[in-house]
């Protein structure tokens, strides 16, 4: 090819044989690592981006590559020919003349990076879209547990009308931009689903439910979780933790006894000979976690009897005479 003409099948790094799929593959690959979205401020990788695009976009179709295949060679005189091609959009490039874009690629970009098509979403005419919004809630170790729907109560963020900003929220009247003044008494109350196994700290993605743009475009609200202390549970992680007494006889000869869970009780084993503090476990009795539950750590407290009879006191003592171990001997001062 002349010089300083681009090979679109090395700018992909596919062979002239390439078929569709290989095209498509090799696009996705590249348009990963060079979207502006993932190198921001990267003038290179931006450039190097248009250049896969562009290069994409002449070879998935069939007659633009048919044409590019049989003028090539001259350089950018087969844009020529591709330009009465029907249909897509004209995208005007720093290196030459318009480009015709085919009017799916937003599809192909939207599909692996959510939505933001980055320097081609011109392919498509949307709104501005509004700024995102966050709120905390507050929610129940249970809620968190089992999931739940909750009703949400929210201000309504409102479009400052002097200045056309989002900058009437959080229950001021005055545009934090621009000074405006603005009527913000506005409220929607929302039925959100909350996730099992949320956090603290965890968000709650409301898509469509953020502030109005200046042309009509919705934001997203963001909830931000707040577990709530629980009475009984300590959480670590999707780990869940918590005392349980248990009498002498029980930790001295071993018992079945019942241990609360967030879904029920359960028996557990106390072995013979459990000391006070010692700690069992319970697996898959915590919180639910991404692939595998979190687990119940039970310790055990051993609760000494306060008013005993004299027919108690003289068994206690007895035991005490058979029993001669000194469990402090291994102290040091």
């Amino acid at each position: 090819m002349p010089a300083g003409t681009r090979d679109y099948y090395e700018i992909l790094g596919i062979g002239r044989n390439a078929d569709d799929k290989e095209i498509k593959r090799a696009f996705r690959r590249l348009a990963r690592k060079y979207h502006p979205d993932v190198n921001p401020g990267d003038n290179q990788a931006e450039r190097k981006f248009k250049e896969i695009g562009e290069a994409y976009e002449v070879l998935r179709d069939p007659q633009k590559r048919q044409q590019y295949d049989r003028f090539g060679h001259l350089g950018d005189a087969w844009r020529h020919a591709a330009a009465s091609s029907p249909g897509g959009f004209t995208w005007r490039t720093t290196a030459g003349p318009d480009f015709d874009f085919g009017g799916n690629l937003n599809d192909i970009l939207e599909e692996f990076l959510g939505g933001r098509a980055g320097p081609f979403a011109g392919a498509r005419t949307r709104p501005a879209r509004g700024r995102d919004v966050q709120a905390e809630i507050e929610l129940t170790l249970e809620e968190a547990f089992r999931g739940a729907v909750r009703q949400v109560t929210l201000p309504i963020p409102q479009v400052c009308p002097t200045c056309q900003g989002s900058g009437l929220a959080g229950g001021t009247t005055v545009c934090s931009a621009c000074g405006g003044a603005g009527r913000i008494e506005q409220t929607k109350r929302l039925e959100v689903k909350i996730p099992a196994g949320v956090r603290t700290g965890s968000k709650i993605r409301v898509a469509g439910q953020g502030a109005t743009g200046p042309s009509g475009g919705r934001g997203d609200l963001y909830l931000i979780a707040k577990i709530a202390p629980h009475r009984f549970f300590r959480r670590r992680g999707d780990d869940l933790y918590c005392d349980v007494p248990v009498t002498y006889p029980e930790a001295a000869l071993g018992a079945e006894i019942e241990v609360p869970t967030l879904n029920g009780r359960v028996k557990m084993r106390l072995p013979p000979g459990t000391s006070s503090g010692q700690r069992l476990r319970l697996a898959g009795r915590g919180m639910p976690g991404r692939r595998t539950a979190g687990d119940l750590y039970v310790r055990v407290r051993i609760v000494v009897p306060k008013h005993l009879t004299d027919e108690e006191k003289r068994i206690i003592a007895r035991l005490g005479q058979m029993r001669r171990e000194n469990p402090r001997a291994g102290l040091r001062g």
